[in-house]
């Protein structure tokens, strides 16, 4: 399936800068049967314990495809077993609701509560033709050529770093007013992967399974193991301008402002005013995903500068109820000697460039409209 694509994509991202990873892992890593076996009580603990359709119905319960509990379930269990990097892995409950509630609280917010598979500010109206294809009416376009803002000239199928092969869109002769949705790369999915370069990341790794996602992008708004699983890849190895993956920011930090400088550094970190309304609803949907989990305390909010004070001020508005039970319960970062012990095995490296996964404001928050 998709394991020998994803180990040979690890690998290729760990050769840039971590020899000594490399060499370690020089042949195919093979698991052995309890390592196979520890990856599936992955899953079953996640998903039969911890995890529940009670708790994803409470969480979401306008979710929309391709967002549904038993799609995450299988997307996890096909992940763990095939990817070097499992998920949700901790040693303990505590560890893996941990990083549960972080990741849902990111993907509730960026999807809209799993109502948004594509985002609104590119394909807020959409129309189907009659074999189903997309098309899409990005917000202010009014027709002609349209220039895809996620298309980034600098990384294409030949470069290095590359990405998937993108250029302006024409109008569509057969839906006038929309442009074809396989032709952009806006953001789609639980943690709205966007630019042509993630894409060409998530291609990568799903190509072994004869998928190509650069042709054929809106497979991750329309198909639930490729839309998960396009969130996972990037939770475990995008690293954005802090050199840290957002697994590791958890595991090793136990920070979950770490995850959110990984996400939308830039934009939310240093979180200062400007984007009040975005990291508070950010806040509030990560506090009621630990409550639903029962974690046992927040994760810290270090590791993006003014958080725990957006946080303070958020509960005190009255704008994050979901916050207001954990004013007093949030965690403090972990020792920097647990840190670097945790990250003695680095994570892979992405170029400056490719770092960013938003290069754009959070998407508007405007119900889906179709035509």
């Amino acid at each position: 399936m998709m394991k020998n694509s994803i180990i040979q994509l690890l690998l290729i991202a760990y050769s840039s800068t971590h020899c000594k990873t490399v060499e370690a892992a020089s042949s195919t890593p093979r698991r052995t049967q309890a390592q196979d076996s520890a990856q599936t009580n992955v899953k079953d603990s996640i998903c039969t314990t911890l995890f529940t359709q009670s708790i994803f119905n409470t969480l979401a319960p306008r979710a929309v495809a391709p967002y549904s509990y038993t799609g995450f379930c299988n997307a996890l269990i096909n992940w763990n077993r095939n990817y070097p990097l499992p998920i949700f892995s901790g040693d303990t409950d505590t560890e893996k609701k941990n990083e549960l509630a972080a990741f849902l609280g990111h993907v509730l917010h960026e999807s809209h509560d799993f109502q948004a598979a594509r985002e609104y500010s590119q394909c807020k109206t959409f129309t189907t033709d009659s074999v189903g294809k997309v098309y899409c009416k990005p917000v202010g376009y009014v027709g002609g050529t349209y220039t895809d803002p996620y298309c980034s000239l600098q990384h294409t199928p030949t470069t290095n770093p590359d990405g998937c092969a993108c250029a302006p869109v024409p109008e569509s002769t057969s839906m006038p007013g929309y442009v074809e949705a396989d032709k952009l790369f806006f953001g789609r999915g639980p943690l709205q992967n966007s630019w042509n370069y993630n894409y060409k990341k998530l291609s990568d790794a799903l190509g072994a399974e004869g998928v190509d996602i650069c042709a054929a992008p809106d497979l991750v708004a329309t198909n639930e193991e490729y839309a998960w699983i396009s969130a996972f890849l990037f939770w475990t190895t995008s690293t954005g301008a802090v050199d840290t993956t957002c697994g590791q920011a958890v595991k090793c930090e136990g920070s979950f402002g770490s995850t959110l400088n990984v996400i939308n550094g830039g934009l939310e970190c240093p979180a200062i005013s400007g984007h009040e309304s975005t990291i508070w609803e950010r806040l509030n949907d990560y506090c009621a995903a630990a409550s639903a989990l029962g974690v046992e305390e927040l994760l810290s909010l270090d590791g993006c500068d003014g958080l725990r004070d957006q946080f303070d001020q958020c509960v005190g508005s009255g704008w994050c109820p979901a916050c207001a039970v954990w004013e007093d319960k949030i965690g403090a970062p972990s020792t920097k000697e647990a840190q670097e012990e945790c990250l003695s095995v680095p994570a892979p490296k992405q170029s400056a460039l490719s770092a960013p996964k938003h290069g754009r404001p959070h998407h508007l928050r405007i119900q889906l409209k179709s035509e």
